[in-house]
């Protein structure tokens, strides 16, 4: 089955926003909480497998990064294809349902809030449950490589933090995009994966998977107070992450912007989109779009000849 064009993708995300803040705060909050889980399934992964590498680290550094890139998006497949928060692709959302009214402005830092205040939650509980007191970093050199990566990550330029947040959340929210986007689970997994790919293997920042990276490392004996990690982390990283979002959202809006798509109206802000069942059933979006012709010389009020 072929894939949605952008300007399908740009209604479907506009609709999706719709639904992100008519969510209970609860539901939201504890859905953020699921998806910092899943996605440090993938950042441990990476960090377990890099952390014992020993002399080919060093040696071999372009092989090491790249199998660790084609490692860590299995966290963010598992985050989307379930129908999770994270504040990265939300920064991106928010921003595009605001500009065209169908969100109230007010919506957007509420959302923002408790996205990533759920997103830090599960973070940190995972951190301390899944990756200390469960013992699996049990090498000194791991523990060594963990704390190095904390003291490293704290130790950017702080401009130069926030320029890699923007690449970075270009590059998931493109993911985000290009997965709904596919119409079937293969085709999302590969479409999800190689922006994913892309930001870990050229080093940007994210701010929800600093959240493991730091606070692991600061447990296992770096010098990082948590004021540093705030202040050279994760406020330069989270700004860029923000401006990463709206340098995808907010042109494809202003490209692909319906009215003249041949979806299903209804009476909100006057805008085109899609029904309402469109990312009902297995969680995902972009699975049950339906599409049908519409005359669209009738529908602006315009006679045939």
């Amino acid at each position: 089955m072929d894939t949605l064009t952008p300007a399908e993708v740009t209604a479907l995300m506009l609709t999706v926003g719709e639904k992100k803040v008519a969510q209970k705060y609860y539901v939201t909050f504890f859905k953020a909480w699921m998806a910092a889980w899943m996605l440090n399934f993938g950042a441990m992964s990476v960090q377990i497998f890099t952390g014992g590498t020993g002399t080919l680290r060093t040696q071999y550094p372009g092989i090491i990064n790249l199998v660790a890139a084609l490692i860590f998006p299995m966290g963010l497949i598992m985050l989307v294809l379930t129908g999770q928060e994270l504040c990265t692709a939300n920064f991106m959302i928010l921003i595009m349902t605001s500009i065209k009214r169908r969100t109230k402005l007010w919506e957007l830092p509420v959302n923002w809030l408790i996205v990533f205040f759920g997103n830090m939650a599960g973070a940190l509980t995972y951190v301390a449950f899944l990756a200390h007191y469960s013992k699996l970093y049990s090498t000194e050199a791991l523990v060594t490589y963990s704390a190095g990566v904390a003291v490293t990550k704290t130790s950017e330029p702080w401009g130069a933090c926030l320029l890699r947040g923007i690449g970075c959340n270009f590059l998931v929210c493109l993911a985000v995009w290009l997965g709904a986007g596919a119409r079937e689970t293969i085709s999302k997994i590969a479409a999800l994966h190689f922006p994913a790919f892309a930001f870990v293997f050229l080093g940007f920042e994210h701010v929800i998977v600093n959240m493991y990276y730091i606070p692991i490392g600061m447990l296992n004996g770096a010098d990082v107070s948590v004021g540093k990690y705030i202040g050279h982390s994760m406020i330069p990283s989270l700004i860029g992450n923000i401006i990463g979002g709206a340098l995808l959202g907010v042109p494809m809006l202003l490209f692909y912007s319906p009215p003249e798509l041949p979806f299903y109206h209804r009476n909100r802000a006057n805008s085109t989109v899609v029904r309402e069942n469109v990312d009902e059933g297995s969680g995902t979006i972009g699975n049950n779009l339906q599409v049908e012709p519409v005359d669209m010389a009738k529908e602006n009020g315009h006679k045939k000849h």
